[in-house]
């Protein structure tokens, strides 16, 4: 009996021991799974934590690089903006258009195209990643392409401007592409309407964010900037009171048509003009009466030269026409219609001018006949205008290498 009672209180005993031990497993599973649990959350917590500084540092990068490409494009700008208060002549204007346009749109192939034969077709310029053989050979009628369908709208295009096109437009466009080159965007420079110039750009790295807007300065900017330069050059080759070209621009006109004459063997005249007793005429009749004549002068020039002829005020009261491709022969029509009408114009110019009635004294030049370089032709011609004059003037001399009488 005392043996069962003992052997039952072991049992119990066991049985109460097996218990704790099993509630103290349960217990550490538990804890384990919590700790588990509060790790993997502590995990998840440092990972967004890493994600959120990662996007914070990401976003700050982003803000210093769009910072860095506004002062970029602001200092770009800026430099396009100071060219506006220069007095840049028209013919350098375009490659530092283009140098300016590299740099804004980080692009490879620029084209700076260039209005001729009375704005009809546009010729390049300029140009920058373009070789010179295809540059050359790019002629684009205003309509055709893409540079020219961009001249005749006058507005900014891109190459998604193009795409929206109605599908006759697209497929003209296309029919008449320009060949060499591939233009991303177009901007047209247009100043009261007229069409001074086009930019085309290709081979871009990566479109801009802010492309728009600096596509709209840009053009504003440069429009302004071809119209100064458009301007100063006229004041710059032009003579103020007679609107004929100066001696330095018809100086320069003159030489490339000698070098063209002496390449293709073509005949190149000039005439001489000088105004007989024009000091006199002033010490009688003032500086505005002089004036007048000149004035009066310039604008018969102007009127009765032809339009690819060059006319020019030399000095005080001289004058030069370059017939362009004309014989001595039709160099001395010329000549004699011109002194006629002149003298005769001058002599109705003003009835108080009557007493001091003024003429003129030519001199005609062929080249190679009287000479080859203009210095040496237009010395003699001087020589023997004066030598007409102090017999009395009024006359054309019609070969300047004769001796005279």
């Amino acid at each position: 009996m005392t043996m069962t009672i003992i052997a039952f209180g072991l049992a119990a005993l066991f049985g109460v021991l097996w218990l704790v031990c099993i509630g103290g497993a349960g217990k550490k599973t538990v804890d384990v799974k919590t700790a588990r649990e509060e790790l993997a959350r502590l995990q998840l917590d440092d990972r967004r934590q890493s994600d959120l500084v990662r996007n914070l540092k990401s976003n700050m990068a982003n803000l210093e690089k769009e910072k860095n490409e506004r002062t970029r494009v602001f200092m770009v700008l800026l430099e396009l903006a100071r060219t506006l208060s220069g007095n840049i002549e028209q013919e350098k204007l375009p490659p530092l258009l283009l140098r300016i346009a590299q740099q804004l749109f980080d692009a490879e192939e620029l084209i700076f195209f260039k209005p001729v034969e009375d704005g009809h077709v546009l010729v390049p310029a300029a140009q920058i990643g373009l070789d010179e053989r295809t540059a050359k050979t790019l002629s684009i009628k205003v309509g055709d392409g893409y540079v020219g369908h961009c001249a005749a709208k006058k507005l900014v295009m891109t190459k998604e401007d193009f795409a929206t096109e109605s599908n006759l437009i697209k497929q003209h466009i296309e029919a008449t592409r320009e060949s060499g080159i591939v233009p991303v965007l177009c901007l047209p420079l247009v100043q009261h309407n007229v069409l001074l110039g086009l930019v085309s750009i290709g081979k871009i790295t990566q479109r801009a964010k802010e492309e728009s807007n600096m596509l709209m300065i840009y053009q504003s900017l440069g429009s302004m900037a071809m119209e100064n330069a458009r301007m100063f050059d006229q004041l710059y080759t032009k003579d103020r009171l007679t609107g004929l070209f100066n001696w330095r621009y018809f100086e320069e006109r003159a030489q490339a048509e000698l070098s063209r004459s002496k390449r293709f063997g073509h005949k190149l005249s000039f005439t001489l003009l000088d105004l007989d007793n024009f000091t006199p005429f002033i010490q009688a009749n003032g500086t505005q009466a002089s004036e007048k004549v000149l004035a009066k002068v310039g604008a018969l020039l102007n009127e009765y030269v032809r339009k690819i002829d060059v006319s020019c005020r030399m000095s005080e009261n001289s004058f030069a026409v370059a017939l362009l491709e004309t014989e001595r022969v039709q160099a001395l029509q010329f000549a004699e219609k011109i002194k006629k009408i002149i003298e005769e114009s001058l002599a109705n110019i003003d009835q108080a001018f009557a007493s001091q009635s003024l003429t003129v004294t030519l001199a005609v030049m062929t080249f190679p006949d009287d000479g080859f370089t203009m210095a040496e032709m237009f010395d003699l011609a001087a020589k023997k205008i004066k030598e007409a004059q102090a017999q009395g003037g009024s006359r054309v001399i019609k070969n300047i290498t004769e001796e005279t009488s």
